[in-house]
This record gives C-alpha cells, structure tokens and sequence, in this order.
C-alpha cells in the first residue's frame, strides 16, 4: 500500500509563454475559457501571477484594492499597476476603501477588515466585468506561513490544509510556486514590481513567521516550503474524507437541527466533532465561532445531557435528540388536540420546555415523543 508520502498534489500548467518558458501555475483551478480577475497589489507574487498568466495566453484584467493606510505610497501603488496594464491592453479595475473605518465600525482587527473590504471589492468588480474567476497570488510561503498560524493555535486538519487552493470561485494558482522563485522569474524577464514598507515590519504574528520562523526551517530543510504544502494537501485530501462521512451521517440521522444524540456519541470522535459543526452551521454560520472547547462541551450534552451555551447557540439534549440553535428555553403554549370522536380538548403540556429556535419539523418530531 502507498504511503502518504508518496501522495502528490496537483501538477503544474504545461502552458507555456510567449518565450516558451513554462509557466508554474496550477492548471487545476483555471477555466480553460473565460476571464480570470487577478487580483493585483503591484507585489512581486501578484505582478508574476498577471504577467505569466497573460503571457500564456489566458484572457486577463487586474483588479487593485487601495486600503487606504499607506498614504502616498499605496497611490504609488495603485499608480503603477494602472500603468503596467495599460502598456500591455490589460482590462483595470481599482477600488479603494477606509479601512481603519470599517475597522473601527464593525469592531475588527486591521488586517481582517482590509481583507473584508478587499474580498468584497473583488467579487463586486469580477460580477461587473464577468470574470469566471478571481485568481489571487498566495505562495508557498503564505500557505506554509497559514499552516504554522493554525499549528501555533492548536488547529485540527482543516486548519492544517493551510491555504485552499479553491473557495467559490476565488482560486490560487500559485500555491506551488515560493515568492523567491517568482521574484526570479521578474529579473529574468525585467519586469517591475513596487514594495509594500510594511511588510519588512515585524509587527504582527504573520511577518514575525515569515522573517524568523520560515528561514530557520528552511535551514533545516531547503525544500521546507514544498513540503509544507504537500502536508498541507494531504491534510485536506483527509479532511474530505472525515467531512464527507460526517456529512452522511447527518442525512440519515438529524431533523433540521437536531440529531440523534445516542448515534452521534457512538460515532469516532473526529467524525462526530466535524457533524457537530455541520450541525451547528445549518444556515447560520455559527460553525466558525466554535471553538475545540464549544464542541466538546456540545458532545458532552449529547452522552449526559443538559445544556450548554456556546458562541451564538445553546445545546439542549431532549430525550435521545440533540438540539442545537435555542437561545433560552421557552415554555410550551397549550395546544388543541383532535380526539377519538371529534371531539377537541386541550392538553396542558406547560411543565415540557422545548428550546426555542427549533424548526418547525423538529418542534414536531419532539412532540411526538
């Protein structure tokens, strides 16, 4: 049998460009027709993802987002990356945003509001011009920087699979190409890029990786960053395979959402972490905010019972189900009964409590009990 180690990820495009060079792109997530959106900061790994990519051939326009926190220096920016797609008839796309603003407004971290406002320009811009998809120009290293962040956290395997190379229709071409491999490919072939003075800082946990950690372990080991991201292909490909079977363990055995409590704890515990996220996520998005603590606490009311109140839900274990969504428990409201006879009476069920924010499919099935 295989090792995983002998597991591969996905092979590079065979395009070449005009020069015949191959490109060092993954084919995989580009559409062999239709408009790709790059998205453009004037950096050395966007300015070699737009360039190999029109190089080869792939119909492209670039999209630049100003966060509006360099001052002069983000206009320079912005200015360059106008200029090097006008000179060449590339489509161009700028949008800027007050990132400290929004920040401050939505009570987030700079680094995630600009990413917020950046993700939200891209698809309003790749809806205006028709783009099949936005390309962006994460590395190995941002893929191999994103693994040792969630290693740092404690993450599981989906935080281990780093950077995914698909996500709607945003993709990342590049992910097996290291930005010193495309700051080569720029001097090889004079082409210009414009430096970010923030990046050289170390005041955030990413930079501090990216200058200290990553060198180090490329000492170690010069093809650190390849391997990262064979791990973290790896990871994902597991990753599926526990998501898909907590995914049909979830059709057979839950009611909206709620489920079989004695079945979900008989299951292993990394399929039945990965349902209780499912479940919790059912149209709501409260996955994302569930900790390792708030999944297991939820786990832990599903074999003892009671309830526990996590991040934007409460679990309530009800009989042999396990309810998730209710914010408070509410008292059940007399109901009519049809009887034998045709007769109607009312049965006054006000000592059962049902969680509130139940469906109404699964405020039935408990009704039933």
């Amino acid at each position: 049998m295989d090792s995983e180690d002998e597991r591969t990820t996905p092979g590079e495009d065979e395009r070449t460009t005009h020069s015949g060079e191959k490109c060092a792109v993954n084919s995989g997530v580009l559409p062999d027709e239709g408009l790709i959106l790059c998205a453009v900061s004037g950096g050395v790994d966007s300015m070699y993802l737009l360039s190999t990519l029109f190089e080869s051939g792939h119909a492209v326009a670039a999209a630049h987002f100003n966060h509006g926190l360099r001052g002069a220096e983000a206009d320079r920016d912005e200015a360059f990356v106008r200029d090097f797609c006008a000179g060449r008839g590339v489509a161009f796309y700028a949008g800027r945003g007050d990132t400290r603003a929004y920040a401050a407004r939505n009570r987030l971290g700079i680094e995630e509001a600009a990413r917020t406002l950046r993700y939200a320009f891209l698809e309003r811009t790749a809806d205006a011009c028709g783009a099949a998809v936005i390309a962006t120009a994460h590395t190995a290293d941002d893929n191999a920087e994103t693994l040792l962040m969630h290693l740092m956290r404690g993450a599981g395997l989906r935080g281990l699979g780093g950077i995914p190379p698909v996500r709607g229709r945003v993709v990342r071409p590049m992910l097996d190409v290291t930005h010193a491999e495309a700051a080569a490919y720029l001097a090889a072939h004079g082409i210009g890029h414009v430096e970010d003075s923030t990046n050289a800082l170390d005041d955030c946990a990413r930079n501090r990786i990216r200058h200290g950690v990553i060198p180090m372990l490329c000492r170690e080991n010069p093809g650190f960053l390849h391997a990262a991201g064979r791990m973290a292909a790896l990871a994902r490909e597991d990753e599926a395979v526990l998501d898909g079977l907590a995914r049909d363990f979830l059709r057979e055995h839950a009611v909206g959402r709620s489920v079989c409590a004695s079945a979900l704890t008989a299951l292993p515990a990394p399929i039945a972490r990965r349902a209780v996220r499912l479940l919790a996520d059912a149209g709501t998005g409260a996955a994302s905010a569930l900790s390792y603590a708030h999944t297991e606490d939820i786990l832990r009311v599903a074999r003892e019972g009671g309830t526990a109140d996590v991040t934007g839900l409460r679990a309530v274990r009800w009989g042999d189900r396990l309810v998730l969504g209710a914010d408070e428990a509410a008292a059940i409201a007399t109901r009519p009964l049809t009887v034998a006879g045709g007769g109607n009476s009312r049965a006054e069920r006000a000592d059962r409590r049902m969680p509130r924010g139940c469906s109404q499919a699964v405020q039935h099935f408990l009704l039933q009990m």
